[in-house]
């Protein structure tokens, strides 16, 4: 299985486009700052499912979390955007979040720099800006293990 993971899109939506063309994933997290567009690259591709998370510049609703706990493949994940965790100033809050959930994946956003780390069985990804830059990340699940990376569009 394929999850493409995309951020900070800031409505540049053919970065996100060109990303989903390239990797043709199965599912599709998009984590904040602007969540519209993961509504219009729903529309845009509706074969894959597409899973989103506010970020900063979001209006979130009141039924809407910060943080949402996914399971796929046999694998658990946290999406945040990253910016309640403090993100900008380190990972160790985010990290201590995802350690204490649980989860074998933490993917957050927020500081529009890639970053793809795995430590003592939990992989940290940050898929960077999709919109100011082209940076996305990628989580590849089989036989309930994940590995990731990230990559940039041409």
């Amino acid at each position: 299985m394929k999850i493409l993971v995309l951020s900070d899109s800031h409505g540049q939506f053919s970065a996100m486009e060109d990303a989903v063309l390239r990797e043709r994933p199965d599912y599709i997290f998009h984590l904040g700052d602007h969540q519209r567009d993961a509504r219009k690259l729903g529309k845009r591709f509706p074969d894959y499912p597409v899973i989103s998370v506010p970020g900063n510049c979001d209006l979130p609703l009141p039924t809407e979390t910060l943080t949402v706990r996914q399971e796929l493949g046999g694998v658990s994940m946290l999406l945040t955007h990253g910016h309640a965790y403090g993100v900008k100033g380190g990972l160790l809050r985010m990290e201590l979040a995802a350690r204490e959930a649980g989860v074998q994946v933490a993917a957050f956003g927020h500081t529009h720099v890639a970053y793809c780390q795995e430590t003592n069985g939990l992989w940290m990804l940050n898929p960077g800006s999709i919109g100011y830059g082209g940076s996305y990340g990628v989580i590849l699940i089989e036989n309930g293990q994940a590995q990731c990376y990230t990559d940039h569009v041409q």
